[in-house]
């Protein structure tokens, strides 16, 4: 007789926990990476923003400040936490969470490994300066709309360019026959093995290119895995590498182009209102960074220095040597990955400059 009394207490209790719970959420699910469908119920729905940045780099104030604005503008409705420093796990794996609705948002290098077209984005020597990146990477740009329609198809929703200045080479020592084209540099440099205009020019180079993920760069060059990488701007070498590399090669050969994404499933659990806040914020975030980066790039260039990293700037005759012949060697070998007609699209911007 006791034991029945003291099932029906327990059922009673656990009845009445579960009504109170479900009266203070008012009906919604939040907490990390959640909401109710289509933002129902008064809960503030709590989402995260992953980032392979390291934490003295110029995007974190840009990140920090996504998220805070977001919390602003949906008046507390939209939460959003942010995990730099690849807390999350690596670009290649956050991006495949980011299809799935693990993670919500995603801002890195947007790998190419489910569709090779995603590198796009990285094409080598598309554009030289930070004059072109408004015309080359700006919201009304043909790349931008290109990378909307295939990550869509992802059911990822592409929020923005992060720029971040141009992707040079941070060295233990000098390569041989750095300045020409081709020449074999008997030197092992890191390049990302998820992106293959990344990979092709420094194998077109000259240099032995060897794939390493990017959060093993530090210890790999340390240990003599590789001589150097390729991957990264001026603030990236500092933040990351400074005290493990001895030059930084300033050869723009990519413009540092990584992108603000979302789940597709993350956006479908906001109201319509506050999805649209959470779009505009990142677009927002995105054309400024265009700015910050131009007046980031000569500040860490003078901070390398003076922590002892000879910064080799190239003349314009020698960049637009290595450009004409990316231009005409490796765009032609990405032909096969990213499509004839993509390459040929490049080629059209470029000449429109």
């Amino acid at each position: 007789m006791f034991q029945r009394k003291k099932k029906v207490i327990t059922v009673l209790v656990v009845t009445m926990l579960t009504l109170s719970l479900l009266a203070g959420c008012g009906g919604g699910s939040g907490g990390e990476g959640g909401g109710g469908e289509g933002g129902g119920g008064d809960a503030q729905i709590v989402m995260r923003l992953a980032s392979n940045a390291p934490l003295d780099h110029m995007s974190n104030d840009l990140n920090e400040e996504a998220c805070a604005m977001i919390e602003e503008r949906t008046e507390g409705r939209v939460k959003v936490n942010y995990y730099p420093a690849s807390q999350l796990g690596d670009y290649t794996t956050v991006y495949e969470e980011v299809m799935m609705g693990v993670v919500d948002f995603m801002h890195g290098t947007i790998p190419d490994q489910v569709d090779a077209r995603l590198g796009v984005s990285y094409a080598p020597y598309y554009a030289m300066g930070f004059e072109d990146l408004p015309a080359l990477y700006g919201p009304d740009s043909y790349l931008f709309d290109f990378m909307v329609e295939i990550n869509d198809t992802q059911n990822v929703e592409f929020l923005g360019f992060l720029i971040e200045g141009f992707i040079g080479m941070g060295t233990l020592h000098e390569p041989t026959d750095q300045f020409v084209p081709g020449a074999n540099k008997n030197f092992k440099m890191r390049a990302p093995g998820g992106l293959l205009t990344m990979l092709y020019p420094v194998q077109d180079l000259g240099y032995n290119a060897i794939s390493i993920p990017y959060a093993e760069v530090p210890t790999s060059i340390q240990t003599g895995v590789v001589d150097g990488w390729s991957g990264g701007t001026p603030n990236m070498n500092y933040a990351w590498l400074g005290d493990v590399i001895s030059y930084m090669y300033v050869n723009y050969m990519h413009a540092e182009c990584t992108a603000y994404v979302g789940s597709q499933q993350s956006l479908a659990k906001l109201s319509p209102e506050d999805r649209q806040i959470v779009i505009d914020v990142f677009n927002e975030q995105s054309v400024k960074s265009f700015t910050v980066a131009q007046e980031n790039e000569e500040y860490y260039k003078e901070l390398l220095e003076a922590g002892g990293v000879t910064v080799v700037e190239y003349t314009d005759e020698q960049l637009d040597t290595l450009a004409e012949y990316i231009r005409d060697v490796t765009w032609t070998r990405l032909e096969d990955d990213l499509t004839k007609e993509v390459v040929d699209r490049l080629r059209e911007e470029v000449a429109k400059l």
